[in-house]
């Protein structure tokens, strides 16, 4: 029997459709916008992280003209104001009103702490970009969790090792800010330090939102070879201006157990305190490398300043979604595909190559950077670069489980 021509066309027209158009799991259609949720703390003393959070989503966003998987993207900022209840309700707010199929930012390991079993349960991903480094969110099986930044040890045993061996430091004291991400980057640091071959003689923590560092400084003791330091945010810039103004500056060395006074978007507030400090992270917005430069060059046209580690965290992980998005045909809602395209996902960011490991922590390099003067300009200058570095310093992780947890180890010291 000879069939109607007409029928044909839209029989045609629809497997066109259907290749095209992606479908969700339950098989109803996936359309409408790809939004992600943006969680910062754009109150309070990591206000300048957060904003970096925000643009660096921003920047993103605007490169790929709005659109992501052949659908309209569109972000949603929430702010926490560094309260970790806040972050749960503002999260909830993200996924169960706006619709959030991803979620990028965070800082403050304790607000990490307080969503992360949230998003398993709803199935929604979790890329921290900020700074929240507790080694718990990663070092166990977390299915929704995924960290492009770094954890304590990731930055704490590169930097405490080259402090041993290039300084020449064999005695040191230790100050943080008194909370769960401050303490393990400390912790992480002291413990490279001793296992390197040198002693932790002084522990000081000083609340977080500290506003006088006096009676803190004034403890310091002045007989040591350097102090690892993780006071941050706003905390940061205060406690290396008044180490400057004790007369300090320039007679022990610090160092940043990751980046505290020493992050770039801190560094103009900090001043001529910081020159001569020193810091590990895995990125600078001096890294001489095309990638890099092009980034540094798009966020300084948009945003007339220089950008800081979140805002290429952020980054990185707005492209690692773009690339997940991309793996799963446009079809987000495909909440086991896309996950498990995130897991495979390899990039070059700003940073560098950045991949997860099993655990969904990112491996990438990490670097350490003197703070210098350059003409008028206060910047991180990259003078050792570790590669690769993963979360369990090339130790197995059963290994590297068999050593007390970094959150535990405060007090251990100076004994």
């Amino acid at each position: 029997m000879r069939r109607d021509g007409g029928y044909l066309i839209a029989v045609a027209g629809l497997l066109i459709l259907a290749i095209l158009v992606p479908v969700t799991t339950d098989g109803a259609q996936a359309s409408g916008p790809i939004t992600v949720g943006v969680l910062a703390p754009l109150t309070g003393p990591f206000a300048t992280f957060a904003r970096d959070i925000v643009d660096g989503a921003q920047l993103y966003h605007d490169e790929v003209s709005g659109q992501m998987g052949g659908r309209k993207l569109q972000l949603v900022v929430e702010d926490y104001q560094v309260r970790p209840d806040v972050a749960l309700t503002k999260i909830r707010k993200l996924v169960e009103r706006d619709r959030a199929q991803a979620v990028v930012g965070i800082v403050l390991s304790a607000a990490a702490l307080a969503v992360k079993d949230y998003v398993n349960a709803q199935k929604v991903p979790l890329l921290i970009s900020g700074f929240a480094t507790a080694e718990v969110l990663t070092i166990q099986p977390t299915p929704y969790v995924f960290r492009l930044t770094f954890t304590a040890s990731m930055t704490g045993g590169p930097g405490a090792q080259w402090t041993y061996r290039t300084l020449k430091a064999r005695r040191a004291s230790i100050i943080a800010s008194d909370s769960v991400g401050p303490i393990e980057n400390i912790m992480a640091w002291a413990r490279s330090f001793e296992e390197a071959g040198g002693k932790v003689v002084q522990e000081i923590y000083a609340p977080l939102g500290t506003a006088d560092f006096a009676p803190y400084i004034a403890q310091l003791r002045r007989d040591v070879d350097v102090i690892g330091v993780q006071t941050v945010g706003a905390d940061g810039v205060r406690f290396v201006k008044q180490f400057q103004e004790y007369g300090l500056k320039g007679k022990i060395p610090l160092v940043d157990a990751s980046v505290g006074f020493s992050e770039i978007s801190l560094l103009p507030a900090a001043g001529d305190a910081a020159v001569g400090g020193y810091n590990s992270q895995p990125y600078q917005y001096t890294l001489d490398t095309p990638r890099n430069r092009k980034f540094v060059q798009a966020f300084r046209s948009k945003f007339s300043r220089d950008p800081g580690a979140p805002a290429a965290f952020t980054y990185a992980a707005m492209a690692a979604i773009d690339q997940a998005v991309k793996a799963t045909g446009g079809n987000i809602e495909d909440s086991a595909k896309f996950v498990e395209a995130l897991r495979k996902m390899e990039l070059e960011a700003p940073q560098g190559r950045v991949r997860f490991d099993r655990f969904q922590n990112v491996i990438t390099d990490v670097h350490i950077s003197r703070i210098d003067k350059v003409g008028n300009q206060i910047v991180p200058v990259v003078i050792e670069t570790f590669r690769a570095v993963d979360q369990f310093l090339g130790m197995d992780p059963a290994d590297y489980m068999k050593k007390p947890r970094l959150v535990n180890l405060k007090g251990t010291f100076a004994k």
